[in-house]
């Protein structure tokens, strides 16, 4: 049975209240905390994305195209469209020599209203290059030219690329291939659904590689995102908030439907979670309140969180309606 770890208030009751599942893993592999029933099976969606740039980085593609830190940050990103974002897609794909229309992710409306606004304005059209998943193409664009896979089809299951991806999934999460089910994200880009406690898994081994399969590979893109926060989401985003207020002591990717993992490298230990109805609005105060619970958090890092702690519900008048609250205990081994 689902267990609610949230509501969501309006004229002091709970209106809504939101399931969900943490669990809490050890870079040995140990559960050492859990909220439901973490053998829950679900799909990371972006959250995987660190993931997926594994196979850029160990093809070589990096050096070859004289990509630095803040371009592999991009790769691993689910970004606002602002013109740090955009702007660095292009020149990744011109250092790889192909433009956007070798992207296939597809179009959508950017996060950055600032960015929509400014493409009206100048009558411009939405293109892949708008899409939040951008940078991950780009990424695999680069590993797709470097290695002589076909440019044209990188997003498909069978391409050499995500067969690979398929294999650094099984590997990190130690659940094999075959029990992987595997669907289409929203960019295109096949996703797989395994056990929230072994996504719990590969986090951990992020935040201590030493002695991993991969571990160069993650250190490396491990920190790239901690060092370039702003690349991995945007202005006012809660991946990068968290992960700049605690100077990238932390490393924090969120997904589609509900999904974050966090990595802690001082306590080597990976946090995965899942919103069951697949609203994010939760996600915020229910990670302050995991690591809080873990003892991870400052109190100047929690007072520069502040607005995550118990985000406010405002009305299209801007006035405070109501607010979100986790509640939940998070049992820990």
């Amino acid at each position: 049975m689902d267990k609610p770890f949230a509501y969501v208030t309006r004229g002091g009751i709970a209106e809504s209240v939101h399931a969900g599942v943490i669990a809490v893993v050890s870079s040995e592999g140990k559960l050492v905390g859990e909220f439901g029933d973490s053998t829950l099976v679900t799909f990371a969606r972006s959250a995987c994305k660190p993931l997926q740039a594994i196979p850029v980085v160990e093809s070589g593609a990096m050096a070859s195209y004289g990509f630095d830190e803040a371009d592999l940050a991009l790769f691993c990103a689910s970004h606002s469209s602002e013109l740090q974002h955009t702007q660095r897609v292009e020149r990744i794909l011109e250092k790889i020599g192909l433009d956007e229309s070798y992207l296939q992710c597809g179009p959508h409306m950017p996060h950055s209203m600032e960015t929509y606004d400014r493409l009206i304005q100048a009558g411009k059209s939405l293109s892949s290059l708008y899409s939040n998943c951008s940078g991950k193409h780009s990424g695999m664009l680069a590993y797709s030219k470097h290695v002589g896979a076909d440019i044209h089809t990188y997003h498909q299951v069978n391409h050499p690329l995500q067969q690979a991806i398929l294999q650094v999934v099984a590997e990190l999460t130690e659940v094999h291939q075959q029990d992987i089910v595997l669907g289409v994200d929203g960019c295109g880009i096949p996703v797989h659904a395994l056990p929230v406690r072994n996504w719990a898994k590969a986090y951990a081994k992020f935040a201590h590689p030493d002695g991993f399969v991969h571990g160069d590979a993650m250190r490396q893109i491990s920190s790239a995102m901690r060092a370039y926060p702003q690349l991995v989401a945007g202005t006012d985003r809660f991946d990068t908030d968290l992960m700049t207020a605690t100077h990238g002591r932390i490393l924090a990717k969120g997904g589609a439907e509900g999904f974050m993992m966090v990595a802690i490298p001082e306590q080597s230990v990976g946090i995965a979670m899942k919103v069951r109805d697949g609203n994010a609005r939760v996600i915020p105060p229910v990670v302050i309140r995991t690591l809080t619970s873990l003892g991870v958090l400052s109190s100047d890092e929690l007072k520069a969180l502040q607005k995550y702690v118990v985000p406010e519900v405002k009305n299209t008048r801007d006035e405070v309606v109501g607010e979100i609250v986790a509640d939940f205990e998070l049992s820990l081994a």
